[in-house]
């Protein structure tokens, strides 16, 4: 009897210390997916950064995107008739909240010790610019996290309605944990209305090798 009793407390508390343990490793997973997907409030201010003023005038081009290479007229593309420089620019909406912009491998950026990006579009919207739920995002991703994630909340920043608006953001390259590490640039829209994106472009600015 002893030892029966003995034997089914000694399960019992096998089978409780499982269970916690269980609990503490799906609290640690929920924990660290909540990391991995947090999104930045775009509320939140957020130091912008500018660029040197030696650097100015000397970058090369990494990424460019005026959309003029679509149809338009087929509804798949996204694509609509008015554009900037260009005869099309993307419709961004609930189902397209991604444009094309930058990714590119730390290893095939080769950033040097002080590098820069520049990113830079245009947008095109309608009714009130507080209401233009996007973002122009500059990041770099390790696995899965963002290690700098900056953006530039456009419902901040006074647009002018039925027109093309420039909106570009500076970005100082942080050193990568990993060559295998990746830097992007792209806008995010966040709304439920339409907003027409063009000529995305994403420039590299490094200092001059010392002689």
């Amino acid at each position: 009897m002893f030892e029966n009793g003995l034997s089914r407390r000694t399960l019992l508390a096998g089978f409780a210390a499982v269970f916690l343990l269980g609990v503490f490793i799906l609290v640690n997973l929920y924990l660290s997916y909540q990391d991995l997907h947090k999104i930045s409030d775009p509320s939140e201010i957020i130091e912008r950064e500018k660029l040197p003023a030696d650097l100015e005038g000397d970058g090369r081009r990494l990424a460019f995107h005026d959309f003029e290479s679509g149809n338009a007229t087929d509804t798949a593309s996204h694509l609509s008739t008015r554009g900037h420089t260009g005869k099309q620019s993307l419709k961004m909406n609930s189902r397209v909240v991604f444009s094309p912009g930058l990714w590119i491998r730390f290893k095939d950026l080769n950033p040097g010790d002080s590098c820069w990006i520049r990113a830079t579009g245009y947008v095109w919207f309608s009714g009130s610019p507080s209401d233009v739920k996007c973002c122009l995002v500059a990041t770099c991703n390790h696995q899965g996290v963002n290690f700098k994630y900056m953006f530039v909340a456009l419902e901040k920043e006074k647009l002018q309605p039925n027109r093309w608006n420039r909106i570009s953001i500076d970005y100082h390259v942080p050193p990568a944990p990993d060559p295998e590490d990746v830097v992007q640039a792209y806008f995010w829209y966040r709304g439920n209305g339409e907003l027409l994106v063009d000529d995305v472009e994403v420039t590299l600015f490094k200092p001059k090798k010392r002689s």
